[in-house]
């Protein structure tokens, strides 16, 4: 039985493509207004996004992880007690705030006299090389600050410096090696020994 005029199925809009399958004709639209925005919308705010946190403000990946990374370990050493682990003051030894205050405390509390204001040796040991008399690790430098060496030559300044101030003395000068080792005071073969610089 054929359909007649009056129940065949009505004739939608759109463009015929000629295609019927199962009795559904297949049409070519055009797609609605709003979906149109939308995606142009989508496309717009992807491109933004991208520039902003390619070229923009934001702090992503590696510079982000490391900003992460001193806040966690200045949350680590105001709950610490006691001197700090050497795991510890090298999580604190890139904070740029820590090296500026080690740097004004270095000059202030008469470090400089003995050691020179870049560190070089006076009286005492150039601290911008690789021979130490106590250790070259971050503990051991922070060690001798805060209990004094050579039967108080090195005068201990456990009971005059808070321990952060110990451990900002101790950040700065990390933070000279870091910058390049230099010659200064002559090595003291008897007492200072060739030790790695690995921070």
């Amino acid at each position: 039985m054929t359909d007649t005029a009056e129940n065949a199925p009505a004739q939608e809009p759109g463009n015929d493509v000629a295609h019927d399958f199962d009795g559904i004709r297949e049409l070519d639209n055009n797609l609605p207004l709003w979906f149109n925005l939308l995606f142009a919308g989508t496309v717009l705010w992807g491109i933004i996004y991208i520039l902003h946190f390619t070229f923009g403000p934001a702090d992503v990946g590696v510079k982000a992880w490391k900003q992460e990374d001193v806040a966690l370990q200045e949350l680590k050493a105001k709950t610490a007690t006691g001197p700090l682990t050497e795991d510890q003051l090298r999580g604190l030894s890139r904070n740029p705030d820590r090296i500026a205050s080690g740097a004004r405390l270095f000059t202030a509390t008469g470090c400089a006299t003995c050691h020179g204001a870049e560190g070089l040796g006076v009286v005492g040991p150039n601290l911008r090389d690789r021979f130490w008399i106590h250790g070259s690790t971050m503990s051991a430098i922070a060690g001798v600050i805060a209990d004094g060496a050579a039967n108080n030559t090195m005068p201990a300044q456990k009971n005059l410096l808070a321990q952060d101030d110990i451990t900002n003395l101790t950040v700065f000068i990390v933070s000279l090696n870091r910058s390049g080792l230099k010659d200064g005071k002559p090595i003291d073969p008897a007492h200072e020994k060739d030790q790695p610089l690995d921070y």
